[in-house]
């Protein structure tokens, strides 16, 4: 029993053909943290979680649980945290890993769920978390720097795609950016088009998926097909936000 619940969750975290999961770098970080405050109207409250205070409270619980699950640390699905894709990110910058990681262990099902684990582990922690995932001006800064080719803060999608060249994959540069594909171009099940219709980008994700070949340009396809208004709409704020991301 306890082998088959370790496939499982490897299935979750694993299985999903993306290859966006464990290690995060400063770029997808940052688009993490600023995408879930954006998707709040408390300009008072968006202010404390980006100080990291994370007052006991819904919308802060469900703000918790979406930044873990962009980062790629935690599964809705699977309701369980990516321990080991924690770790990883740990490793990969060079740090120990704390004990205190083992807390994010067994079943973790909805937002509060998720806040308490946290709470508990950033009581002590919380400074090494932050420079795990880049969640300092100083480390995100330095890695920037030392990444020149990534869109750099400051820069919209669209600029910095006009600039690096179309290529054989026309959306392949803009999709990335919008997290609507990953780096080897296969499609992001978590990818959000803010005021397109949900069922219409699963559809679409659902059909492109397995495609061979350019998968940014099928999607951009198939969502320009079956609802343009809303895509251009989309993308357009995704972009003019994109510069302060």
């Amino acid at each position: 029993m306890i082998d088959f619940i370790k496939v499982f969750l490897l299935f979750c975290f694993c299985g999903l053909g993306y290859s966006w999961q464990d290690v995060r770098n400063a770029d997808q970080s940052l688009w993490a943290f600023r995408t879930c405050q954006r998707r709040s109207s408390n300009v008072d409250l968006v202010k404390k979680w980006m100080a990291y205070v994370l007052p006991d409270d819904k919308e802060t619980h469900c703000y918790v649980m979406c930044a873990w699950s962009l980062l790629g640390a935690y599964s809705e699905e699977a309701k369980a945290f990516n321990i080991n894709g924690i770790t990883k990110q740990f490793k990969e910058r060079g740090m120990n890993v704390p004990k205190e990681v083992q807390i994010f262990g067994g079943r973790t099902d909805g937002c509060k769920a998720v806040y308490d684990k946290t709470v508990k582990v950033f009581k002590t922690q919380l400074q090494n978390f932050r420079n795990a995932f880049y969640g300092t001006k100083e480390s995100s800064d330095e890695w920037f720097k030392a990444n020149p080719n990534t869109k750099p803060k400051g820069t919209k999608i669209s600029t910095f795609c006009e600039a690096k060249g179309i290529g054989d994959c026309i959306h392949s540069c803009s999709f990335y950016y919008y997290r609507l594909i990953d780096e080897d171009n296969l499609i992001i099940p978590f990818s959000y088009l803010p005021g397109y219709p949900e069922t219409k980008l699963k559809e679409c994700r659902r059909q492109v998926q397995d495609l061979a070949g350019c998968k940014s340009d099928a999607l951009f396809l198939c969502l320009k097909n079956a609802d343009k208004a809303a895509l251009e709409a989309s993308l357009k704020q995704l972009d003019d936000q994109s510069k302060v991301y």
